[in-house]
């Protein structure tokens, strides 16, 4: 099997030159995914199936004109391979905003203890002094970035903020404790 020779054939629209990369690469393209990227079997052969689409449809329109040195194999297993990471990558985004809406949710049944927690956190901002509580209640309450903060209170940049912001929480934290 001559990699050109499938090529050309595919861009001539030879639905058999798909059926034969289908079948040679198929298994090796499972084994290696399922192994080294730990995902089941069943969502290996739906990126398999993906990768094979997608190469196709790059052969068809002539995204593909010369593959180099690469070969079917490696333009493959590269199309599965970001199409596991981008699959990764929005069930973490998923994952992160249900997390979200239950910290909403648990936010929203604390709301009577937001004023004594308010009251507690202004009495530690007051014991902490300047530039930590300035500093914090620019960021928390007035949702301003380390860099505004850096240039309303002078510092050099974001970066000064946020090490400052650092510390200042750990102060937060050991008045805390301490009650």
């Amino acid at each position: 099997m001559r990699e050109a020779s499938l090529i050309s054939r595919l861009q001539r629209g030879d639905k058999s030159a798909l059926e034969e990369i289908y079948k040679v690469y198929r298994s090796g393209f499972l084994n290696w995914i399922t192994f080294s990227h730990k995902c089941s079997d069943e969502e290996a052969v739906d990126i398999f199936q993906y990768s094979i689409i997608s190469f196709y449809e790059n052969v068809v329109d002539g995204s593909i004109e010369e593959m180099n040195d690469a070969g079917i194999k490696t333009y493959l297993y590269s199309i599965g391979k970001n199409k596991l990471l981008a699959d990764s990558r929005k069930q973490a985004k998923i994952s992160y905003q249900e997390e979200l809406e239950d910290v909403e949710v648990d936010q929203e049944e604390e709301e009577g203890e937001d004023d004594e927690r308010r009251r507690i956190l202004e009495m530690i901002l007051s014991k902490l002094g300047e530039p930590c509580s300035q500093i914090l209640r620019h960021f928390y309450f007035n949702n301003l970035s380390n860099d505004e903060i850096a240039e309303i209170m002078g510092y050099k940049n974001g970066n000064t903020v946020k090490n400052l912001k650092y510390k200042c929480l750990q102060r937060v934290k050991k008045e805390l404790n301490r009650d």
